[in-house]
């Protein structure tokens, strides 16, 4: 059996950075969820794999948030698309348009809209049935 030998020409501490933010960000008792999207990002960067923290950051949501009723990613969820529907609704009002065109952005609005109003109601229910995993 050949034995693994460690390559001595990498400097130690190859990942120092990322391993001290990591210790630093539980040391200051930073949301899970914050430290879990602070390394995809790490990686995505390290390992150029363009969007890898977005795919986690929308796992992180459905799971966590929509399923477990975590607050604080149903809360960022809902912001991202209010800020969404912003963007929306200042094109509808400002940009020239055909009609089939308005039609299509104005289903958009609205179903933003609701999903506002759904994660409205999730955020409250994690409030009332909701149990945190970490400190605030």
């Amino acid at each position: 059996m050949i034995e693994k030998q460690t390559d001595v020409t990498l400097p130690h501490g190859l990942e120092q950075n990322i391993k001290m933010e990591l210790l630093g960000m539980i040391h200051n008792a930073e949301n899970p969820f914050d430290i879990i999207l602070h390394v995809a990002k790490y990686l995505e960067k390290v390992s150029a794999e363009a969007g890898y923290a977005d795919h986690v950051r929308a796992d992180l949501r459905a799971i966590y948030g929509l399923a477990l009723l975590d607050k604080k990613l149903l809360t960022d969820e809902k912001k991202d698309v209010e800020e969404r529907l912003a963007r929306i609704q200042q094109a509808y009002d400002t940009a020239d348009f055909t009609e089939e065109e308005r039609h299509r952005i104005r289903f958009a609005i609205n179903l933003h809209k609701k999903n506002i109003e759904r994660l409205q109601e999730r955020i409250h229910e994690a409030e009332v049935n909701g149990t945190s995993m970490y400190k605030e």
